[in-house]
């Protein structure tokens, strides 16, 4: 099994504040000209099938802390990017309401929408800011509209191409659930995912 390094929730916070995604971030391509953006875009551009890397507890081995499974995204243009069916259940790892946890694992799986922005063309690296996937979830008897903010504008939410090895590299950090448009504190801990696939 293949495993990346992922970020701590203390790491997390110590380098960032949390900033919903909930509305769409700052543009950080500006500093860039337009031929270095073409020439990054260039790099990046096109499908990937690889490996997502998430936190889960091996109780036989305290070593082995992570599980992979294949995915699929589409870096589509210099600042659209498309994670595919993201299991949903996955974002519910560190939920503390046990009802709401389980109700939200049976949700559909669905697209996460980013907005990418290159910072840095050698080697090729660009932020993600995912948009918050939104979902209709009955909590004890009522329908709520749950989200799912992930970090955003921050160096924990990143990509980056390996050009010798050929490999694509990236990096999301779930950091909040928001109900009805507010946020909770159902979120007990900040949960990373890691993402790597070959570049052809």
């Amino acid at each position: 099994m293949k495993k990346l390094k992922l970020v701590t929730m203390a790491c997390c916070v110590a380098a960032m504040g949390l900033t919903s995604c909930l509305n769409d971030s700052d543009d950080t391509r500006s500093e860039m000209s337009k031929e270095e953006l073409a020439y990054c875009l260039n790099k990046v551009k096109g499908t990937y099938e690889g490996n997502l890397i998430y936190v889960a507890k091996n109780i036989k081995d305290v070593n082995d802390n992570t599980d992979t499974l294949k995915i699929s995204w589409n870096i589509a243009n210099d600042s659209t990017m498309t994670i595919k069916n993201f299991p949903t259940r996955l974002l519910t790892d560190n939920i503390s309401d046990e009802k709401l946890k389980a109700a939200l694992a049976e949700a559909p799986n669905q697209d996460i929408e980013c907005r990418i922005g290159f910072i840095n063309s050698s080697p090729v690296q660009y932020l993600i800011n995912p948009k918050a996937p939104s979902y209709n979830i009955n909590h004890d008897g009522t329908e709520h509209k749950i989200q799912v903010a992930f970090y955003a504008n921050s160096t924990n939410s990143f990509g980056s191409l390996n050009q010798t090895k050929k490999v694509l590299y990236m990096q999301i950090v779930e950091g909040a659930i928001y109900m009805d448009g507010k946020q909770t504190a159902y979120l007990t801990t900040a949960n990373p995912f890691a993402f790597e696939a070959a570049k052809e």
